[in-house]
């Protein structure tokens, strides 16, 4: 096992040696690093670059952190902003899979029991994967059975039954997983012949498109299209029998998978669209680079132009994107003095390598910052619609630098 940081080497699916580079953000703090006061001087920086792969299609990061320093201690509750989203996604499942009370559904990845927790209430048997012990505990707090641990085929012998779920399901961290093959492995042990497995993950096209690098970190390994899932998901039996785009963070798909089912033709629409635009090709991913550069230099020049009239920003959001997009900008605390965020988990922590302090939003009623630059501006309505009674004035970041 390595300790802490290794180069990728050849592609993640199909084992390519051949990348090509898609962009460079050089070194980096770790998304999901909010230290405390003690640990700043110890933050480390990694290399990051996004790479392509020609044959299988997969986007991937070239640099792979040891998963225990990701997720063992980790700050992001999804229940902060997803629980609406979370209870809607349950309800699905009973409606369109007619879960009952003799139903089995494992979620890899469970976090706080976002999922989890409705699908308990509709009378479904639920079981939970995630390795974070914190988070867990969130969850089984919360009456969830969880194993704390990581997912793959070796704790799915370990843990659970051959053949024992309907649904085994992945929200949001099937792009974190280092051994892609072996969570298929796993999947392939414990579900059902007649199962689905279903996955949310963002969608590749409206990184790309919507220029979201602020979604590009170490965290998050890979960057799927319909098409690499496809490959990914035939050399383990799989076919993948519908898909959906949805809102969540800013475009993801919901994507359905089962060994028995035939390929629809609504994906062979979709592979074929995907070849059309040119998502398959390196060539659509050229001019990237330099619109990422031009972007961080038009944000940064606003908030200069800012400071230059000696007016006061803020954050909203202490989110992984936050931190990325504070990283590659090399804001501190002079140009942000703090971010609010409504995690308890990340109160009194920081930026990671930076000195911007993160808190709870009370201080906005003895405070009165001119500008908040909404990090998590994905969810910028909702934000906006807290501090209506407030009279700030708010920078947008993405997908272009907009001021409201």
């Amino acid at each position: 096992m390595y300790s802490e940081y290794k180069l990728r080497k050849s592609c993640a699916v199909c084992k390519n040696a051949n990348l090509n580079t898609i962009i460079d953000f050089g070194e980096i703090s770790l998304a999901g690093n909010f230290p405390t006061k003690e640990e700043i001087d110890n933050c480390r920086k990694y290399p990051l670059s996004l790479k392509y792969c020609d044959t299988c299609k997969l986007v991937q990061t070239d640099s792979i952190i040891n998963s225990d320093f990701l997720f063992k201690d980790y700050r992001y509750i999804s229940s902060i902003g997803l629980t609406k989203h979370f209870t809607s996604v349950a309800n699905l499942y009973k409606q369109k899979f007619n879960l009952s009370s003799e139903s089995k559904v494992l979620e890899i990845g469970s976090n706080d029991g976002v999922l989890l927790k409705p699908l308990m209430d509709l009378g479904v048997q639920c079981v939970g994967f995630d390795p974070s012990i914190n988070i867990s505990e969130i969850a089984k707090k919360r009456g969830c059975n969880v194993i704390v641990d990581y997912f793959n085929k070796e704790n799915a012998i370990k843990h659970l039954k051959q053949n024992e779920f309907d649904i085994i399901c992945s929200n949001n961290c099937f792009a974190h997983i280092d051994d892609i093959h072996s969570i298929l492995e796993g999947v392939n042990y414990c579900l059902k012949p007649n199962g689905q497995f279903i996955i949310e993950v963002h969608y590749l096209k409206n990184l790309i498109d919507q220029l979201q690098y602020d979604f590009i970190y170490h965290e998050h390994l890979y960057y799927y299209s319909i098409s690499t899932l496809n490959y990914l998901f035939n050399l383990h039996g799989f076919k993948i029998v519908d898909f959906e785009e949805i809102s969540i963070h800013s475009g993801s798909i919901r994507v359905y998978a089962s060994k028995q089912e035939n390929i629809s033709t609504k994906v062979l629409d979709r592979l074929k669209f995907e070849e059309n635009v040119g998502l398959t090709s390196f060539e659509y991913f050229k001019n990237f680079s330099n619109i990422v550069k031009n972007h961080i230099s038009s944000l940064k020049t606003v908030v200069d132009n800012i400071k230059n009239q000696n007016l006061k920003i803020i954050g909203y959001g202490a989110s992984g994107r936050g931190n990325v997009l504070i990283n590659v900008c090399k804001f501190n605390s002079s140009d942000i003095s703090y971010i609010i965020d409504e995690s308890p988990e990340r109160y009194n922590r920081y930026v990671g390598s930076t000195d911007i302090p993160i808190v709870n939003k009370n201080i906005l009623d003895v405070d009165s910052p001119d500008y908040i630059l909404i990090f998590a501006w994905n969810y910028s309505d909702m934000i906006m619609e807290k501090l209506k009674n407030k009279n700030y004035k708010y920078i947008i970041p993405f997908p272009s630098v907009k001021l409201i």
